[in-house]
């Protein structure tokens, strides 16, 4: 099977257990023996972020790698400590979110694109973490409703609030009759666009759209906010992220 591997832990002085995402089977831990000796002929193609072909032995206590073929290795990713951080951010995102023995054909595709956007630098890596986090959570059924204002269908106004609680919204002219809209981002109009642009849009064609500075400070900052309150969890590669992104902070 075809897999991306999420994550590496040493056992004892040569073997190590490995987490792949596979397509059809979700995450699975698998052994690869001798992976620690010079001459192994499964370094490069177990090792953290590498895309292979699997050839798995179903043994009592869990699976055990009997050959790996690579097929993509994405090798770019080690020349940016900040593009290591977020690739290691998606993947415990992963890890933490994917149901086992469940078909995830659309997240390993997500992943593998973002991946390779990321090795290339194409895209700006905070562009890259909000895409990765609003499409993985409408993949994982927290589809915001990015349809109208809830209170009255208007379909694009200029101003309005996005609440990361219940992934409604209310254009400005609404807000005053809101009694509570807590635990919510201001943005405008060109944010909301991207939003729906994101978690709508076909796999292929969702990396192509540009915003300005403003419209990106309001999606960075809803897209994280949002993955992270539903599924009520936080990553210990996006703290470092942050703190190498601002090491001052």
């Amino acid at each position: 099977m075809k897999g991306v591997v999420l994550t590496q832990k040493p056992v004892g002085e040569q073997d190590k257990f490995i987490d792949i995402l596979t397509d059809e089977l979700g995450v699975l831990e698998v052994l690869v023996k001798g992976a620690g000796k010079i001459n192994s002929k499964s370094g490069c193609a177990t090792q953290l972020f590498a895309y292979s072909a699997f050839c798995l032995h179903q043994g009592k206590r869990g699976y055990i790698l009997n050959s790996v073929s690579p097929i993509r290795i994405f090798y770019e990713l080690r020349s940016s400590v900040t593009a290591v951080a977020l690739a290691s951010y998606f993947s415990q995102i992963v890890q933490f979110s994917v149901l086992p023995q469940a078909s995830n054909h659309e997240i390993q595709r997500l992943l593998l694109n973002c991946l390779h956007f990321l090795s290339l630098k194409k895209y700006p890596e905070a562009m890259l973490k909000s895409i990765f986090e609003l499409r993985m959570a409408a993949l994982l059924g927290f589809m915001p409703d990015v349809l109208m204002c809830r209170n009255c269908g208007e379909y694009l106004p200029d101003h309005l609030l996005f609440s990361v609680e219940d992934g409604t919204f209310c254009c400005s002219d609404c807000r005053s009759e809101q009694e509570e809209f807590a635990h919510s981002v201001e943005m405008t109009a060109g944010t909301l666009q991207a939003i729906r642009h994101i978690v709508l849009q076909d796999l292929e064609h969702v990396f192509g759209f540009r915003l300005n500075e403003t419209c990106q400070e309001a999606l960075f900052t809803f897209a994280e906010q949002f993955l992270q309150y539903h599924i009520d969890h936080t990553f210990s590669a996006l703290q470092y992220y942050r703190a190498i992104q601002n090491p001052m902070v």
